[in-house]
């Protein structure tokens, strides 16, 4: 079964972590998706990308893959890195593709694609701060990497909550590192700014907080059927999924729970960029990350293999069926 070759198969998995999202990915590479236009939530850096990648939706969504997949096998390796699951498995990587790979829609470029780039390196960074007095370089690299990603989709900018509440779960309650990560955060906007300034674009510089930042979310997503089943059992999955994770960080060592602690932290503030992507069929990629460490958890601990097969073949029937419905 799925879940057993995960745990137990290292060759198998590894088919099934480049076969069965190469699968799901055949009907975008034979007909591409339009890139993803999030309006006014897309930002600078991903403008620049979409003029350069302008020509061909094959091309596109060829490179979206790709990344797709660099980005789960950094986020895996993160995980085992710091010991969050078990070392010889990838099933954190195939959750992560299984997410990405949800809706034909998203199968091309989208803000949120690059932008989980660096959500990615800034968890790396970020967890490297745990038992070190200040830890301000990470923690300005974690605040900038952040940035960085905010320049590709605006909403990401809420993930420098997760980095001033993070720093008091790791107990670094000084204020230089909370200084420290103000400056990263700006830096980015600093440097774009000069830039327009430079240009001769000073009206960039004045419409551009009104025009990205001054937005509400809009709430009307439910427009498919296949979308509101899909939702729902992805809720119910990560209910579960949090509770059994929230047991779980409390039989492991001190920095084991520690860091478990902040990727809990880094999902619930994932809720308030999702919120301005729900009227997106990329609104669950926000999750990607963390619920690639969550399910693994979750799926790991259910003591009958009968249910965690069962669960993940839902997830797996409902992606398929989004898939065709929306192609």
């Amino acid at each position: 079964m799925l879940i057993s070759v995960f745990k137990r198969n290292y060759f198998g998995q590894l088919v099934l972590l480049f076969i069965l999202p190469l699968l799901l990915w055949i009907p975008a590479f034979i007909n591409p998706p339009q890139v993803i236009d999030a309006g006014a939530l897309d930002m600078p850096l991903y403008d620049i990308l979409e003029y350069i990648f302008p020509i061909s939706g094959v091309i596109n969504t060829i490179t979206a893959f790709l990344l797709i997949l660099a980005q789960a096998i950094g986020i895996n390796y993160i995980l085992t890195y710091y010991e969050l699951t078990k070392k010889n498995s990838y099933f954190p990587a195939f959750i992560y593709l299984l997410i990405f790979s949800c809706d034909y829609r998203i199968m091309t470029f989208s803000s949120i694609l690059f932008a989980n780039c660096f959500i990615i390196l800034a968890v790396l960074s970020f967890l490297q701060c745990y038992n070190k007095n200040e830890g301000l370089d990470q923690i300005f690299l974690t605040a900038f990497l952040v940035s960085v990603s905010s320049l590709f989709y605006v909403p990401y900018i809420f993930f420098m909550i997760w980095i001033w509440i993070g720093l008091f779960n790791f107990k670094i309650y000084k204020y230089r590192p909370f200084i420290v990560s103000i400056l990263g955060m700006l830096t980015p906007y600093l440097v774009l700014m000069i830039i327009y300034y430079l240009g001769n674009q000073t009206d960039m510089i004045v419409g551009f907080f009104p025009q990205h930042f001054a937005l509400l979310p809009q709430l009307s997503f439910m427009n498919q059927p296949i979308q509101i089943v899909y939702t729902a059992y992805l809720f119910i999955l990560i209910l579960a999924a949090l509770f059994y994770t929230a047991g779980y960080r409390n039989d492991q060592k001190l920095s084991v729970r520690k860091r478990t602690t902040t990727v809990i932290i880094l999902f619930f503030v994932s809720l308030l960029p999702f919120i301005y992507t729900l009227t997106s069929p990329a609104m669950t990629l926000i999750f990607a990350p963390v619920l690639a460490f969550m399910f693994t958890v979750f799926f790991f601990s259910l003591k009958r293999s009968l249910y965690s097969n069962l669960f993940i073949g839902i997830l797996l029937i409902l992606t398929i069926a989004k898939i065709l419905i929306n192609y």
